[in-house]
């Protein structure tokens, strides 16, 4: 790896365990700690903050392809060239919901929108 790279995975490694230090004030807040509890119980907790992680940079993994995205398309039905809008739209990830940018655009001689591969 190279220095950057070195960085930012240091970066991640300090934001994560950040992230653990912040899970357990919270379930130590909530009195998790009073009693033993269950690994399952933990793990869940723990998994479901994954998950979160996971929504977060899932979703700015797909704003950066949009932001790749052409901004002009030629129609797949009368080859005009057409103009492309995002559009946000929510999905359904493994992780839960994500916000999805969406190219889209639309033919004026055929009436038509369409959706261009980002």
């Amino acid at each position: 790896m190279d220095a950057a790279s070195d960085l930012r995975e240091a970066e991640k490694v300090r934001l994560l365990n950040r992230l653990a230090e912040i899970m357990v004030e919270e379930q130590r807040e909530a009195g998790t700690f009073q009693s033993t509890p269950h690994l399952c119980e933990l793990e869940g907790i723990s998994e479901s903050l994954a998950k979160r992680l996971g929504c977060v940079s899932l979703s700015r993994a797909v704003r950066e392809v949009a932001a790749g995205c052409e901004t002009r398309a030629v129609c797949p039905n009368c080859g005009q060239d057409c103009a492309i809008e995002m559009n946000k739209r929510e999905v359904k990830g493994v992780s839960g919901s994500i916000e999805l940018m969406e190219p889209m655009a639309h033919c004026s001689a055929c009436r038509r929108d369409f959706f261009p591969s980002a």
